[in-house]
């Protein structure tokens, strides 16, 4: 019988850097453009608004200060706040 054995091991760090505040100036852009446009239904209690974040709330919450990414595209759009996984 063959006996398992690990023979190595490595770490690897994506490439580039989101820092908190790039990703609240982001979220909070995707929050207000979300709560002006449902601002009706938010008015009538339909829906909740999507509150502000901050960095100090992100690293209070997770002591997470900056992630590392293999690409920031669509992370950062407020638009989607999605990581862009490319095409299929």
């Amino acid at each position: 019988m063959v006996q398992p054995a690990i023979t190595g091991q490595g770490v690897f760090t994506p490439p580039e850097v989101i820092a908190n505040e790039e990703l609240v100036a982001a979220y909070n852009a995707h929050a207000e453009a979300f709560n002006a446009r449902h601002a009706a239904e938010i008015a009538a209690i339909e829906m909740a608004a999507k509150p502000p974040s901050s960095s100090g709330l992100i690293v209070g919450a997770s002591g997470i200060e900056r992630r590392h990414v293999m690409d920031r595209t669509g992370g950062l759009d407020p638009e989607g706040m999605v990581p862009d996984r490319g095409a299929p």
